[in-house]
């Protein structure tokens, strides 16, 4: 019996507009249906697909899924063999004005039914709000010969209750799919997780405090566990959403290596974290890091607090912190992205890497005692923040969001980005995504004090802690993927991380 790819039905579905009167919202749906009986043969098995309706729908309000538009069908093996099929919705072009746009109010459902098409269990649901051309149905489905098996498919625009604007004018076409050849189906990365997000500002699941997620304690069941929309940016195009606490769904396999989801970005992105390679099993279950290495190799200046630095005995802020040397640490993140990422940097986005050298105290001059803003916020103010004052410490390969003196689009995690993640300064975490056992730097500078320039680091315990710049710790570089990434599989987990297509 061959396993060629075998069409077994097709419908086409045609969702029109809503036209806005007199401040009043009227949805006009029209969905057409109609598919011929077909018949495909593979060696001795037939799969027969037989349409029970068309859809017709007109001059529709946005609804509910009791008035949603239905299309029956079934699936008859009127062969000899027991087989297994897979089912699809695919070829889905969703657009308005002839553009391709996402909708998460436009809803499908799909339900097993009866030879007499009385609803049963639900299999799936979703919206169209992935941006993806193929939606996977239903998998390994096994059918006997002779046996007919019965669907009911509903595809409705969901009634918000108020004036839903965004939701005019489209258009969508796809055809149901069976076939006995499974197919790759690819997903976008950030609308897939962002079904999972609660705001982090009130109390939910791993939450218990009205008030949210209390930076000044490590994460915990009761204190963030899981994917967080930052309050303040959920009405903004790209809210920013935050992994928390010990998740266990957040692993990606890229580039062929491994990383951790850390957050998104104000462009829609998404911030990875190198964490090491996959095993001979395609699985994430290593947390090593790059080579070690120091920040800088000298700490008797202001200037070596940098990413990259200006000249040590400088008389100004700007001669002390221009971004002219690179620093230790620097060198060898790039030094690693030349030798492995280069074939990817057009997955990449270029996001800003936030170096901040904006001071609380002193002036960040020569040997003057300076306390850098990043201490003030997580060590005094216990207030995480991911503003970036200076256009000077905005580390970009492009100048047009930021400094543009990076090479390759590559970085580290800001302080700030840890205690996201669940880390506290001088408390210990042993149990949050970004804890390895091991030391690694940070991004973010902390002070110069007496003789030293000091930068923040994550210690063996999972603390997030400061020392001197000339130590070596591991390096975790950090890459941040376009907001058109897609996966082809998986489901974060580390035995079966998402897969970039």
């Amino acid at each position: 019996m061959t396993r060629n790819r075998k069409i077994i039905c097709i419908i086409l579905l045609v969702v029109a507009l809503i036209v806005i009167t007199s401040g009043l919202s009227y949805a006009y749906f029209t969905a057409i249906g109609t598919s011929n009986e077909q018949v495909v043969e593979s060696g001795i098995l037939k799969l027969t697909y037989s349409t029970g309706q068309d859809i017709t729908l007109e001059n529709v309000f946005p609804t509910t899924e009791e008035n949603a538009g239905i299309h029956q069908f079934a699936i008859e093996n009127t062969g000899t063999l027991e087989t297994a099929y897979y089912l699809y919705l695919d070829n889905i072009v969703l657009q308005k004005n002839g553009q391709d746009i996402q909708s998460e109010n436009l809803k499908w459902k799909l339900y097993q039914a009866t030879e007499n098409y009385v609803q049963q269990e639900e299999i799936i649901s979703g919206a169209f709000d992935e941006g993806v051309t193929t939606i996977e149905l239903d998998t390994d489905i096994m059918i006997k010969p002779q046996e007919k098996q019965y669907y009911i498919l509903k595809i409705w625009l969901q009634e918000t209750g108020e004036v839903q604007n965004e939701d005019q004018e489209l258009e969508l076409s796809a055809n149901v799919e069976a076939t006995t050849e499974k197919k790759t189906v690819s997903r976008n990365l950030v609308n897939l997780i962002k079904k999972e997000a609660v705001l982090d500002n009130i109390a939910s699941t791993y939450v218990t405090s009205e008030t949210g997620i209390d930076f000044s304690q490590i994460s915990s069941d009761t204190n963030g566990k899981g994917l967080y929309i930052l309050h303040g940016t959920e009405n903004d195009e790209y809210p920013i959403m935050y992994y928390r606490g010990a998740v266990e769904n957040n692993h990606v396999k890229f580039a062929n290596f491994c990383w951790k989801m850390v957050r998104t970005t104000e462009t829609g992105g998404i911030k990875l974290v190198y964490n090491g390679k996959p095993d001979e099993q395609g699985q994430c279950n290593d947390s090593t890091m790059i080579t070690g290495a120091n920040f800088n190799s000298y700490i008797d200046d202001n200037t070596y607090v940098g990413y990259m630095y200006g000249r040590a005995g400088a008389s100004s802020y700007n001669e002390t912190h221009g971004n002219v040397n690179n620093s230790d640490v620097k060198a060898v993140v790039d030094s690693w992205y030349s030798e492995n990422m280069i074939d990817y940097t057009n997955k990449l986005e270029d996001t800003i890497w936030c170096n901040d050298r904006s001071y609380y105290s002193g002036t960040g001059v020569g040997r003057t005692q300076t306390m850098y803003n990043p201490w003030a916020r997580l060590v005094a103010g216990k207030s995480p923040s991911l503003e970036c004052k200076n256009v000077n410490d905005r580390f970009t390969a492009s100048t047009d969001n930021g400094n543009g003196a990076l090479t390759y689009p590559i970085g580290l995690l800001t302080a700030d980005e840890i205690v996201y993640a669940g880390g506290v300064f001088d408390m210990e975490n042993t149990s949050y995504y970004l804890y390895t056992g091991s030391y690694w730097w940070s991004l973010s500078p902390f002070n110069f004090y007496s003789t030293s320039a000091g930068g923040f680091m994550v210690s063996n315990t999972g603390k997030l802690e400061d020392c001197n710049v000339n130590h070596s710790f591991g390096t975790r570089p950090a890459i941040s993927l376009k907001n058109s990434t897609l996966i082809i599989s998986g489901d974060g987990t580390a035995t079966n991380p998402y897969v970039i297509e």
